[in-house]
Order: structure tokens, then C-alpha cells, then sequence
């Protein structure tokens, strides 16, 4: 595998990053080393490019594929960026305020717009009605982001969405969400919380996603799609792994995850993706 270059794509929460330690020393050196034998590595995330942890930004890459693939930068330009239909997002406003407690943001391409009930308890116009911990750490990841607005802020015409990240309180709200949108987007619920009340997800488009990411990035090195090796742990990894060359789940990925991997490694706590790459010979 060696003797050919390779475009390698990394997820972060859950593949390289870990909350509690961040980037391993192990492996940011063993991305230094893949790099200097003439492969690139790509990060591959559903955030946005100006909300990427610092940890991450400090180090090199040869590009990022941000928004779930919708805005790709490479040598900190913007090379590519999709945003979904204004009035498709007026109809996911729609549905989202018909379900009661939803917290919802529009991820756009350089501001994010919080609405449902996260808004008047992020500007705390009200109190939280429990003391939920998924729910307070949402909350309190907002607090620190600086570009992010109320929903009645959001222009149609300025601010690009590139896809909506929610928490919801019951099976039922995840499952009117598939029916009333699953036509248009991948429902994807990357972490959930049964203990906690909380239901996690992202609706990512079926027009750009990781998956469209890799290819679209091939296309701007010339590079075979065949020639790519992706990395991830969760739902909104799902078409990057299925569209990879070669796709790697982490050891603590999800299951359906692992179902559709080429390849299962190490967790992110075992450092598995620089294990990987040393098992192809890319180091």
C-alpha cells in the first residue's frame, strides 16, 4: 500500500480527539511522519471550520472538509462550499419548531443560528427547566462559540446553511424527524443518551455529505478516489467510510459503523488510527 500516495481523511470527536485529552502526542507525530512520506491527511469533521478545537488547528493538514463536506479549505482558503436551499431550510424550521423542547442550530457556513428552546435558554431569557447534563453541555459549548446568533438573525440571502445539528427528549420527535425529512436529509444520531433524556443528531444533506467531501477533494489533488482512506467513529461518518477506498472504523464506533467498514482498529483512547496507518506502511 505504501508504494502509492494516499489522501487520507480523519474525523475528529470520537477518531483523533478525545474531551479529555485531547490530540495524543503519539499520534500528532505519527500524522507528521504519513505527511513527510508524500501522503496527505485531511480533517474530515461535521463542525464547522471556525469552531475546529484549537489542539487540532495547531497542527498541519493538508486541507479540511468541514460542515459534514459542504465547505472544504485547503491552505486556509475556501476551495469549496454547498449551502443547502433556502427554502428547504424554512421547512426544517417548520418542522423542528412543531416539536416541543427541540434545540436546534443552523450550522452556516461562517455563523450558526440557535433556535427552539436552546435560544432563550442559551441568552438565559429563561431558565433550564431541569438540570440535564447533555442539555448543560450543549449549552455551555455555545456560550463559548462567538459567532453564534439567534434564529431571527438569520439572512436567507448572507448566511449559508450547510446542515442543522438538534437535541431532542424522545424517540418519537427522532422518528417525525425521519418521516417528515429523511427525503432530503440523513438523520444521523451520533450520540445518544437514554439516562439522560437527550437524543443527539445532525440532519446532513443528501447532496453533500463526508462522503461527497472525499470525492470532491480527490477531484481538486486529481487524485482516484480509490487512492483514499477515511477514519470514523459515528453516523455522519457513514458515507465517508462507504465511499473511501478504503474505510476504518474505530474500535469504539458505532455498529453500524463497523458493518460497513473495510477495516476495524483500535478505539480513539488506544490511539488506533496512527496504529492503522502503521499497519498500511503509510508512517
Amino acid at each position: 500500500m505504501h508504494n502509492k500516495k494516499k489522501l487520507i481523511f480523519v474525523d475528529i470527536d470520537g477518531t483523533i480527539y478525545r474531551m479529555d485529552h485531547g490530540i495524543s502526542p503519539a499520534l500528532a507525530e505519527g500524522f507528521r511522519r504519513v505527511r513527510a512520506n508524500g501522503h496527505k491527511v485531511f480533517i474530515s469533521t461535521g463542525r464547522t471550520w471556525n469552531s475546529l478545537p484549537e489542539e487540532v488547528m495547531a497542527l498541519e493538514w493538508d486541507g479540511i472538509v468541514a460542515s459534514a463536506g459542504s465547505d472544504i479549505r485547503v491552505q486556509g482558503k475556501s476551495v469549496y462550499r454547498y449551502a443547502l436551499d433556502p427554502a428547504l431550510v424554512r421547512r426544517v424550521i417548520a418542522v423542528m419548531e412543531r416539536i416541543p423542547g427541540v434545540i436546534f442550530m443552523l450550522e452556516g457556513l461562517d455563523r450558526i443560528f440557535v433556535a427552539g428552546d436552546g435560544s432563550a435558554y442559551l441568552w438565559e431569557d429563561e431558565p433550564m427547566p431541569d438540570v440535564n447534563p447533555e442539555l448543560a453541555r450543549w449549552l455551555q459549548f455555545l456560550k463559548e462559540r462567538k459567532n453564534t446568533w439567534r434564529l431571527s438573525e438569520w439572512n436567507p440571502e448572507l448566511d449559508g446553511i450547510s446542515k442543522v445539528s438538534f437535541l431532542v427528549r424522545t424517540q418519537e420527535s427522532l422518528d417525525e424527524l425521519q418521516r417528515e425529512l429523511g427525503d432530503r436529509f440523513h438523520v444521523a444520531t451520533y450520540h445518544i443518551y437514554p439516562n439522560s433524556g437527550i437524543y443527539n443528531g445532525e440532519l446532513i444533506s443528501h447532496e453533500s455529505d463526508k462522503g461527497t467531501g472525499i470525492v470532491k477533494t480527490a477531484e481538486l489533488f486529481d487524485a482516484d478516489v480509490a487512492d483514499t482512506i477515511a477514519f470514523g467513529d459515528s453516523l455522519n461518518d457513514y458515507q465517508m467510510i462507504e465511499q473511501a477506498g478504503i474505510g476504518v472504523a474505530m474500535g469504539n464506533a458505532d455498529e453500524e459503523i463497523k458493518e460497513i467498514a473495510d477495516r476495524v482498529c483500535e478505539s480513539v483512547q488506544d490511539d488506533g488510527v496512527l496504529h492503522e496507518m502503521e499497519r498500511m506502511g503509510l508512517l
